[in-house]
């Protein structure tokens, strides 16, 4: 399965879901699926970047082990972000009314399809 069948299965698989991404941890994009485009993905990445790297050292220090996923809830959308390694991570943008619970379920579910390709 390639990262586009994997992204838009994630999406198909949760309700409210509207797009997903792979990106790097210093914030580029390597793969995008979208069913409706309610914020720019390159914009996520390059701002996922700085906090990813501000959550891993609050995990550090606060001697907790590796941070693997982290959200963020607006008013606009949310977006649950999945560890893939060291060097990636797999986001989720879900509409306000989705299903943040299946979205964290089916990024876990989908990491496994994803690590080995990296």
């Amino acid at each position: 399965m390639n990262f586009k069948e994997v992204l838009a299965e994630v999406v198909d698989n949760v309700d409210g879901a509207v797009s997903a991404m792979i990106i790097a941890s210093d914030g580029i994009p390597v793969e995008e699926h979208y069913s409706e485009k309610i914020l720019d993905l390159s914009d996520l990445g390059a701002e996922a970047s700085a906090m990813i790297k501000d959550i891993e050292n609050a995990a550090r220090e606060l001697r907790l082990g590796d941070a693997r996923e982290f959200s963020i809830i607006s008013d606009l959308c949310g977006i649950v972000m999945r560890k893939i390694n060291n060097d990636y991570y797999l986001g989720l943008v879900i509409k306000p009314d989705g299903n943040y619970g299946k979205g964290r379920f089916i990024l876990k579910k989908a990491v496994p399809k994803l690590e080995n390709e990296f």
